[in-house]
């Protein structure tokens, strides 16, 4: 079941005493960025929210774009987990994929409203951040799709390095030069395009079935 961001807190909220005031600042003020955006909210914004001084979260972080790059890494963190919850039934990569899809639209909003903000409004924070999240993603991707070779969902002949390198690419591509996008093709489908297709072009028949079968069942 998907989890609204605006319902995901850190594993000690329960016990939000324990809490570091770092980690609470952080907390408020990414799901204030994956609701309102990044440009709209401010500190004023965040510190009200909390019920505590600007300069408070000044003291802690030094100045926005601190706070900024750490909110990012902590959605980071929480839409690995997430991710890991809704795919945690399934038994192939190729359904791990199917129930993504199911909530791709939902978390790319929130995406958008954090990620997509600091690629427009902080570069230099983005740049920083891709490089790191893209190796990190490549690592554990590449884990995954030699689990599905050897279960039999996806060709055992596939240069993984390269396949996954031109996928990577391809989305960075999206995310660095929106201008190079058809005008009727919105960032979500362009993903979701990219994804499917990469997907599909490593599989067995017997992965192919199991994607067009979700679509044909989705149309």
């Amino acid at each position: 079941m998907f989890i609204e961001f605006s319902q995901i807190t850190l594993p000690s909220v329960k016990k939000s005493n324990f809490m570091s005031l770092q980690d609470r600042i952080i907390d408020e003020a990414t799901k204030l960025f994956a609701h309102q955006g990044i440009k709209a909210v401010r500190m004023d914004d965040i510190a009200s929210s909390m019920g505590i001084s600007k300069r408070t979260i000044y003291e802690v972080f030094g100045d926005k774009e601190n706070l900024i790059l750490e909110c990012l890494n902590y959605f980071n963190d929480k839409m690995n987990e997430m991710n890991a919850e809704i795919t945690a039934g399934a038994s192939n990569i190729i359904e791990e994929y199917l129930l993504i899809m199911e909530v791709w639209d939902k978390q790319m909003d929130a995406s958008h409203n954090i990620v997509g903000n600091i690629k427009k409004f902080y570069p230099r924070i983005y740049d920083k951040y891709s490089k790191t999240h893209m190796k990190e993603a490549y690592s554990k991707l590449k884990i995954k799709l030699k689990q599905g070779v050897e279960q039999g969902y996806l060709l055992d002949n596939v240069n993984l390095n390269l396949a996954i390198s031109v996928f990577g690419h391809s989305i960075y591509g999206i995310l660095k030069n929106d201008a190079t996008m058809p005008h009727n093709v919105s960032e979500r489908e362009a993903f979701k395009y990219i994804t499917t297709y990469f997907f599909r072009g490593i599989a067995t028949p017997k992965g192919i079935a199991m994607i067009d079968e979700y679509f044909k069942n989705k149309n």
